[in-house]
């Protein structure tokens, strides 16, 4: 990986793919009874777009997606069923990992890993949340 694969990689995890992941804990924190089909669809097309670009870590994102597809499964039946507190923990160990690796790689490009850090909208999976990142 070079440092432009890094940057657009690392981008799109912390922008597009953990971004939709914060999306959906941020409706939840509101309405923790209910999550919106859309948030949901949104954050399993950023776990496809950033699965087809991702090298790393391939056991955390195969968790990731039998996770989803077991919410996809559920969500079946109940289609604003919302994340139970521990899939939301799950979930947010893989996203750990993930970006542990991925900031473990920044260290060959340190200027591309800080730049990245700082239009990261919605933080890291290892800082507090943002509330109303978006806004």
């Amino acid at each position: 990986m070079n440092e432009r694969t890094y940057r657009k990689v690392f981008e799109q995890f912390l922008n597009d793919y953990w971004g939709a992941f914060h999306e959906v804990l941020e409706a939840q924190s509101v309405n923790p009874k209910r999550l919106a089909g859309s948030l949901f669809d949104d954050l399993i097309a950023a776990h496809r777009r950033f699965a087809a670009v991702a090298k790393a870590p391939r056991a955390n994102m195969a968790r990731l997606d039998r996770l989803w597809t077991l919410v996809t499964a559920r969500r079946a039946e109940a289609p604003d069923a919302p994340l139970s507190a521990r899939e939301v923990m799950w979930a947010r160990m893989q996203f750990e990992a993930i970006y542990d690796a991925l900031t473990a790689r920044g260290t060959l490009y340190p200027l591309a890993s800080k730049q990245v850090h700082a239009r990261a909208v919605h933080g890291t999976p290892r800082t507090p949340l943002r509330p109303d990142a978006a806004a």
